[in-house]
């Protein structure tokens, strides 16, 4: 769907619509799985998960808050673009790698998801100033203090024709 509105030269709904599947997932597929499970079941049950489930929902987490340090700014460009898919390349390709190893594949979904969450940590720490903005936005209503920052991840020339290349705003 995403793809559908860029190629129509729509890019922000495009964005718009993948943040929508990502809130629904957490909220409707994720929140609804113990509840669900919880009437089946006639009592509040928690939902069973063994160890490689629960990694792979701690990197679901972690991946969904790098998301959200690098979507501060208001904007989503290029580096941070690919700096996204190199993440995932390097989690499908480790994954394809220790195939037939599951405590590996578990230390290594553990280890990615503390490295997004590290990048995670570092992009709020960087944009710091703008998270408190988008905070006090959120509580006050006002959003005047709330406009897209400069872009320093977009590849089009700025400022004397030099090209910047940063994930943080």
């Amino acid at each position: 769907m995403a793809v559908l509105f860029v190629r129509a030269n729509r890019a922000g709904d495009g964005l718009i619509a993948m943040i929508s599947d990502k809130i629904n997932q957490w909220t409707l597929l994720v929140g609804m799985l113990p509840l669900a499970l919880s009437i089946g079941a006639g009592a509040t049950s928690p939902l069973p998960l063994d160890t490689r489930q629960n990694e792979e929902f701690f990197l679901t987490a972690a991946q969904s808050l790098l998301g959200i340090a690098l979507l501060l700014r208001l904007r989503f460009g290029l580096v941070s673009a690919l700096t996204l898919a190199g993440l995932f390349a390097v989690q499908v390709g480790l994954a394809f790698v220790y195939r037939n190893d599951e405590a590996r594949t578990i230390t290594t979904l553990t280890w990615l998801a503390w490295t997004y969450l590290g990048l995670a940590g570092l992009l709020f720490l960087i944009n710091r100033r703008r998270l408190v903005a988008l905070l006090r936005s959120a509580i006050t209503g006002d959003v005047s203090d709330v406009e897209p920052s400069e872009d320093r991840d977009d590849p089009a020339p700025r400022r004397g024709g030099r090209e910047a290349s940063s994930l943080v705003g």
